[in-house]
């Protein structure tokens, strides 16, 4: 029995992918036992060597099955075509010179090469430097198919990004909004900029946390493309390509930025879901911090930091709610709403991109462009102006009644922090041998004889 140890044949056999129906193992192993017969070998003294699942450009004693046949080192070496030993000038004429030095003679089913000859070993690189040649052209063929469509607002390929859906035009692929998908983004999007987190929302659109953050800082949402980290750019260099319509408004994107941004940094964190009802409200009188709330024997307390006073929450809690309802309770509740105002920041950050991408590009323009190039500058400075003429980003405040008591609003215990807060409530506690230790006063801004208690944003 021929082992690979005494091999004097080999029969190398390669496959890429599954999908290679012309190029079978079968159809290999075929054509390599009828050229044996052709050559007076007896097809079952080979050896077979395979790689399968294997590049052909991979190097070759990166290949379990080639390095095992140059291991043996046999005499005649046959496999289907050229393209089975590599796909690489380089790859094939190293497989030639190790061929050459151990004595081995190369040789295809298609007799395309046989290195047993001067004219052989020339034919044969000769052929290897043109597979690599297609496999290059190949490669340039996609990537300039890819390049082109993304230039032109059409999907290049995969699976379409969330809020999208791919859609057939003109015999090509293209984005559309897909508006289920796109009303969860913009409802998650609300909260997240209302203060809530990436974590806390990403499963209101059914995405993974890293999923919908990447969604959130790419440019896709505004119907617009990155490719490696740069924007994809119409053939003027300078405008923005739009692959569909936007889900989120060039104002909703500075906002997520901005959010993400204080998310990083710490500066606007979530509340504690189990924060007390005056917290941050509550102070030592002795060293003037903050009362933490906290438990000592299961029972709730607020306890200075520094360890001066402590008092069951109970009592606190229960203090100021009698003095909140006895001052307030009979007071109308009023809402601030917002109204006017026309923040344009974020469109006019957008013109500004354009603009200094449309500088760079009037820095290397010839005589042809530069006409072109000041037409486009103008226009960008007419719609600057006009962005910079709309834009009235302040705010109007204008109270209005909920036509509710604050007492009426006191009963919703989640309300109880932020209506206190808006009183301006500081609670200053004292040591123990005082015979009252709360001394509770509301803010300046809210008299006794106040019509009103204006104390939340709508």
């Amino acid at each position: 029995m021929t082992t690979p140890e005494n091999a004097k044949l080999a029969i190398y056999l390669r496959l890429s992918r599954d999908s290679e129906d012309s190029a079978s193992l079968d159809t290999q192993r075929a054509a390599a036992h009828r050229w044996l017969e052709a050559h007076g070998h007896d097809p079952a003294e080979a050896v077979e060597y395979l790689d399968a699942g294997v590049s052909g450009a991979k190097p070759l004693e990166q290949r379990a099955g080639m390095s095992a046949l140059m291991d043996a080192r046999p005499a005649v070496i046959v496999a289907w075509k050229l393209d089975r030993y590599a796909r690489s000038v380089s790859e094939f004429l190293r497989l030639v010179a190790w061929s050459e030095a151990h004595g081995a003679a190369l040789a295809t089913t298609d007799g395309t090469i046989d290195t047993t000859s001067p004219t052989g070993r020339m034919v044969a690189t000769a052929l290897a430097a043109l597979a690599e040649w297609e496999r290059s052209m190949i490669t340039s063929r996609i990537v300039e198919g890819h390049e082109t469509r993304r230039n032109r607002g059409r999907w290049s390929s995969g699976p379409a990004p969330y809020g999208y859906r791919i859609e057939r035009r003109d015999s090509a692929a293209y984005l559309a909004v897909d508006a289920a998908q796109a009303t969860l983004v913009r409802a998650a999007i609300t909260k997240l900029v209302d203060g809530g987190t990436v974590t806390g929302t990403a499963p209101l659109v059914g995405l993974t946390d890293r999923a919908w953050r990447s969604l959130l800082k790419s440019a896709t949402l505004r119907g617009q493309r990155e490719y490696k980290g740069a924007p994809v750019l119409a053939e003027d260099g300078i405008t923005p390509v739009q692959f569909a319509e936007p889900i989120i408004t060039a104002a909703d994107a500075k906002a997520i930025r901005e959010r993400l941004a204080a998310l990083a940094t710490g500066t606007d964190r979530a509340p504690r879901k189990a924060a007390p009802m005056c917290a941050g409200l509550a102070f030592c009188e002795r060293c003037g911090g903050r009362l933490n709330g906290g438990m000592s024997e299961g029972v709730p307390r607020y306890k200075c930091k520094a360890g001066h006073v402590s008092i069951t929450a109970a009592k606190l809690d229960e203090r100021v709610e009698a003095e909140f309802l006895a001052a307030w309770g009979e007071f109308t509740e009023t809402v601030v709403r917002r109204e006017g105002g026309n923040d344009l920041s974020a469109e006019m950050i957008e013109a500004q991109e354009q603009a200094e991408r449309l500088g760079q590009r009037m820095k290397s323009a010839g005589p042809l462009m530069i006409s072109t190039l000041e037409s486009m500058a103008e226009e960008l400075e007419a719609a600057y102006a006009a962005l910079r003429a709309a834009h009235d980003p302040e705010v109007r405040e204008v109270p209005v009644p909920t036509g509710r008591t604050l007492a009426t609003a006191w009963e919703d215990t989640a309300e109880r922090t932020r209506l206190l807060a808006g009183m301006g409530l500081r609670v200053e506690l004292g040591p123990k041998r005082q015979a009252d230790r709360l001394s509770i006063t509301w803010g300046p801004d809210h008299a006794a004889d106040a019509a009103d208690a204006v104390l939340r944003d709508e």
